[in-house]
């Protein structure tokens, strides 16, 4: 089984061999959204890569019955995020799309 970290990095590396020609061609527009979002973009830099990795060393620690269920709770985050923090239209609709969801999770965690 290939390391995770390992993963990790061999990943990263193919993404930005990928997109530097595209960040060369548009270095004006690369530039601007580094000065205007700096932060946000090294938190991302930093935080999904390690959630990506912790997920990996989990599927490799534990059954993947335990593993997947939890996975999908970050939608369950983003639903109620979006209707709590951000006004999203419909919130009737989306906490509905989300107690299926948990449904789907309990029926996955119970086997």
């Amino acid at each position: 089984m290939v390391s995770p970290i390992l993963l990790d990095y061999a990943t990263v590396i193919a993404r930005s061999v990928g997109l530097t020609p595209y960040a060369m061609n548009h270095r004006n527009q690369v530039f601007a959204l580094w000065r205007d979002h700096r932060y946000r973009i090294l938190s991302v830099a930093v935080f999904s890569p390690l959630a990506y990795t912790l997920v990996l060393f989990a599927f490799k620690l534990t059954p993947v019955t335990f593993v997947a269920p939890l996975r999908e709770v970050s939608v369950l985050l983003t639903v109620l995020m979006g209707t709590l923090l951000l006004g999203e239209p419909s919130p009737d609709r989306c906490m509905g799309w989300a107690i299926v969801i948990i449904v789907g999770i309990a029926l996955l965690a119970s086997g």
